[in-house]
């Protein structure tokens, strides 16, 4: 059983500290210090305390890995010291607050621990914090009023940070080079490489000040870090997904864009589905920066569809995110929870099975009719393999393409009508489609290829015409075969290292 005082320590001005541990504390205790100044360690120890020192691996801010590990390492060691030591007292700055990530976790992890907490309050730092940052724009001749709000945030948990903050960011317990270091990768997902950086700190006497400044991409020059140090960001310029919901209200708004006013579901069902094909052009070109403005095409009709949804009370984006955020929770037990899958394979047969428990469909069949056929095709197939209906191996899904063939040549040679006719290649394109299947290759994307390299092929045929009168029937077919054959040269010479 132990007792352990958790400090409010304030500015972390000796004179302060000096008469907390007075009033407080009877004289004698151990006072654990973790990543402090040397003014306060001195402090306490002037006030008649034991000095206690928290080493560790990261502990001192140190490692390079995600700081809640190192966070979870001192709370650990803390309530270890209160055991041993009876009773002992942990400095936090100001006045401890639920966002400080080891305080949260003291409280939380103190009781079920055997150790009895008091907390002593201390004054509150942020309210001189901001003034201290107000102050610093306005010498830049920057504006001193965070109309669009400050988020703190403890860098033990900046884990938790998913998205840029509307206004300011400031960030608590910026004590270590290697918890830097993280942060800077951590905020390197939002903000630019040239954004500024701030470390504010209380000296001495108990006064903020500015202690330095420097880009996101060399804050880790920013020094010395302790547990008083602060890092503030002005807001990002990047937008965010709740920009992409205004701007969708502003222009589905009376007042709004006409053309957007009028729009539904399925008005906007072929801006879908060309913006989805982009994408996987996109994808095949190899190109970054296109593939970039694509999907931002595409997430546009997301949030077209969510806006519409809206406003008659259906859903809206932030369900969409929501939904779909949680089911990718739901089917990654061995992620997320204590499951365990040894590879791909039984990742697929697990999502499968809780995919099934979910939708309590009878029919394992069940899709959306809009699927392209060969998608659709492709995933009856995998289905039924699932339980067990499939040929051992490709021989058998071979064999069957053959079968196939041999049926349509024998109706095309009875001159059947149409309807036979489409219903045999109906069979020989979804047995060719599992031949897919088994080679891993997906049927949809395979015949999107084909076309596009027939019409790039075809398109060459159509230059070479044009550039010799633009008239087809002045050609023999073995002279456009040449032309092809010239076209697959071209494109083997291109795929050349």
């Amino acid at each position: 059983m132990g007792e352990l005082y958790i400090a409010g320590a304030g500015r972390g001005d000796p004179q302060s500290l000096r008469l907390l541990l007075k009033r407080e504390l009877s004289g004698g205790e151990a006072v654990i210090c973790h990543l402090v100044p040397p003014h306060v360690r001195s402090a306490v120890a002037e006030g008649g305390c034991r000095v206690l020192e928290l080493e560790g691996a990261g502990m001192e801010g140190g490692s390079h890995e995600a700081p809640e590990r190192a966070g979870k390492a001192v709370v650990e060691e803390v309530l270890k010291r209160a055991r041993i030591e009876g009773r002992c007292a942990f400095l936090l700055p100001g006045r401890p607050w639920e966002g400080n990530s080891l305080y949260a976790r003291l409280r939380l992890q103190a009781p079920e621990e055997g150790v009895s907490l008091r907390v002593l309050r201390g004054e509150d730092i942020w309210g001189a914090l901001m003034e201290q940052l107000a102050f610093e724009r306005e010498k830049k001749q920057e504006a001193a009023v965070f109309g669009s709000g400050i988020v703190l945030f403890d860098l033990y948990r900046l884990e938790e940070l998913r998205e840029p903050p509307r206004g300011d960011l400031l960030i608590a317990n910026a004590a270590g080079a290697g918890h830097l270091r993280y942060a800077q990768k951590r905020l390197a997902r939002y903000y630019t490489e040239d954004h500024e950086v701030s470390l504010l700190q209380f000296d001495r006497d108990g006064r903020p000040f500015l202690a330095g400044t420097a880009s996101l991409e060399g804050m880790e020059e920013l020094r010395p870090l302790h547990c008083w140090s602060f890092l503030p960001l002005p807001p990002s310029l990047r937008y965010t997904p709740g920009d992409l919901v205004y701007l969708m209200e502003r222009l589905r708004a009376p007042g709004g864009c006409p053309w957007d006013r009028e729009q539904d579901h399925v008005s906007l069902k072929p801006y879908l589905l060309e913006e989805a094909y982009e994408v996987l052009g996109a994808i095949d070109q190899g190109d970054d920066a296109e593939l970039c403005e694509e999907l931002g095409d595409l997430l546009l009709q997301v949030a077209f569809h969510s806006q519409v949804a809206a406003e008659k009370g259906a859903f809206s984006l932030w369900d969409v995110v929501t939904g779909i955020t949680s089911k990718i929770y739901r089917r990654h037990p061995h992620v997320f929870q204590q499951e365990v899958a040894e590879d791909a394979r039984e990742v697929s047969r697990k999502w499968q099975e809780i995919k099934r428990g979910e939708k309590k469909k009878k029919d394992r069949f069940t899709m959306s009719e809009a699927l392209p056929s060969l998608m659709k095709a492709q995933k009856v197939q995998k289905r039924a393999a699932e339980v067990g209906f499939d040929w051992p191996d490709i021989r058998g899904a071979l064999d069957k393409l053959r079968e196939e063939i041999e049926e349509l040549q024998g109706e095309i040679k009875r001159e059947q009508k149409k309807e036979k006719l489409e219903e045999e290649v109906g069979d020989l394109l979804f047995a060719l489609v599992n031949i897919s299947r088994f080679l891993g290759v997906e049927a949809e994307l395979a015949l999107h290829k084909a076309v596009r390299k027939f019409r790039d092929r075809f398109s060459y045929i159509e230059e070479q015409v044009n550039q010799r009168g633009g008239d087809y029937s002045c050609f023999s077919l073995e002279e456009l075969d040449g032309w092809w054959d010239e076209a697959k040269l071209r494109e083997k010479k291109k795929r050349s290292p």
